[in-house]
């Protein structure tokens, strides 16, 4: 794409390294949930991201719900690899016949990730998270482009990762405003613009599709994952411009 007016971010998975928060916060309220419907068994967090990257989940609350419905059920490996890509939680329902609803999610997840008050302290997973972006380049980033933020964190947890970044995340769309992939997350933001929007799910990249078909605007997707991280897509951005 030529000049692109704005350049978006997902902040999970992009970021920040998220695999010793959200991933065990997934894992350690599956493992409650199941405890108190009469399973048992561990959840691998290799498991959670390939189902997180798969899915079509707006946020971990989803991604807790769907797991927990699948392992009374079935082989969580082979359901998630049956899963098919870009689905969501009613297909999931439709399959098992059940519904836990987030009501019964929120409370357990909320206490790890956060702290034992619902509010960030000391002992809330969250201050696992690690930076995992040179955040000089989004300055630079923000000399040349538009710079945006869409994330499934809520406002509270926007405002932690700014503190784990020690960087301002000003302009952000946060689960409540809209839930991906929403196309309304992106209009809300850049209207009907040029831009690149980088995330690491397929769930982002369905933003990014639904986005164009439902506007005049005119996005490209980057996959931001092992082979391309997110220095380097940023670099890349910033040599082309």
């Amino acid at each position: 794409m030529l000049n692109p007016e704005w350049i978006v971010l997902d902040i999970d998975g992009v970021l920040i390294s998220v695999e010793n928060s959200y991933d065990l916060a997934v894992k350690k309220t599956v493992e409650k949930l199941w405890t108190k419907l009469g399973n048992s068994g561990s959840l691998s967090l290799e498991t959670i991201r390939d189902f997180r990257k798969k899915g079509q989940f707006g946020d971990d609350y989803s991604v807790t719900e769907g797991l927990t419905l699948a392992g009374l059920n079935e082989d969580l490996k082979n359901f998630v690899e049956e899963f098919p890509r870009g689905e969501e939680m009613e297909w999931i329902i439709n399959r098992t016949g059940k519904r836990i609803g987030k009501e019964n999610v929120k409370p357990i997840f909320d206490r790890l990730y956060l702290g034992k008050e619902d509010s960030p302290s000391e002992d809330g997973l969250w201050r696992q998270e690690k930076p995992v972006v040179d955040t000089s380049l989004l300055d630079k980033i923000e000399e040349q482009f538009k710079l945006g933020y869409i994330t499934g964190r809520s406002r509270q947890e926007l405002k932690l990762a700014s503190r784990v970044l020690n960087h301002e995340l000003s302009v952000a769309v946060t689960r409540e405003d809209f839930l991906k992939p929403d196309p309304r997350a992106l209009t809300h933001m850049v209207g009907e613009s040029s831009g690149i929007y980088s995330g690491d799910t397929h769930n982002d990249r369905l933003l990014v599709e639904n986005y164009n078909e439902e506007t005049e605007g005119n996005f490209e997707f980057v996959m931001i994952d092992h082979d391309n991280p997110t220095n380097q897509v940023l670099r890349d951005l910033l040599d082309k411009s």
